[in-house]
């Protein structure tokens, strides 16, 4: 719906990134394949394809809300990996992010099933594009459940480089305690994108604080937000 109302057509699609197996991100990758109607590359991280569910605040499902079949019936040929992908000489996937922060930590209320084992769901399928720009790296997240601040990091040591012109996308602060928010936020500062565009699963508390220090540099992204970077 929202590709059509922005004119974007999506029979020019080559290749899907999954940010992570979660339904919020996945759950229009059918419809979006029928519309492709082409073979069509599926970049996604292992963990992704596994089931995976919450138990608090109650138990649900969390996970792909469709089958490996379904997906592959319409088009979709998986690449399925751990690693970093080029998807051209300037623009590739984090792949599996490190954890170095001590802040940033996952909830443990996050399951998955591999195989016949369940276990906590680390989310180390989360990932994130980085473009090489000429002013720096723009680093586009989905929801930053390794940590925004560690997702940085990773995209710098990709590329070899530490300026950073943008970060877009969720930062996945929504709930999260005063202490962490502080702490990304400092971390922020320090890293010094000259664009800040946090939106989805950021939340408003930590919103207001990150445009509060951030003035001249915050940009606020909605659905249907065009950035000329």
């Amino acid at each position: 719906h929202n590709a059509s109302e922005m004119d974007i057509d999506l029979r020019n699609v080559d290749v899907i990134v999954i940010s992570h197996g979660h339904y919020d991100h996945t759950g229009g990758l059918l419809d979006a394949l029928k519309i492709i109607n082409k073979p069509t590359a599926i970049i996604i991280h292992p963990d992704a394809l596994a089931l995976k569910y919450a138990i608090k605040p109650k138990f649900r499902l969390t996970g792909v809300p469709h089958t490996i079949s379904e997906i592959k019936k319409h088009g979709g040929r998986f690449l399925v990996t751990h690693d970093s992908v080029f998807l051209t000489d300037s623009v590739a996937t984090t792949g599996e992010i490190k954890r170095e922060t001590d802040f940033e930590k996952t909830p443990e209320y996050y399951m998955l099933i591999r195989g016949e084992k369940v276990a906590q769901d680390k989310l180390l399928d989360d990932q994130a594009l980085v473009i090489n720009h000429e002013r720096g790296l723009i680093v586009i997240t989905g929801c930053a459940h390794a940590g925004v601040v560690n997702t940085i990091r990773h995209a710098q040591k990709i590329f070899g480089r530490r300026d950073v012109y943008a970060v877009i996308g969720g930062f996945h602060l929504i709930g999260a305690s005063d202490e962490r928010i502080e702490k990304t936020v400092e971390s922020l500062i320090e890293i010094n994108p000259r664009i800040v565009g946090p939106c989805h699963c950021t939340g408003d508390k930590a919103l207001k604080i990150i445009s509060d220090n951030f003035a001249g540099k915050f940009t606020e992204v909605r659905v249907g937000t065009v950035l000329n970077l």
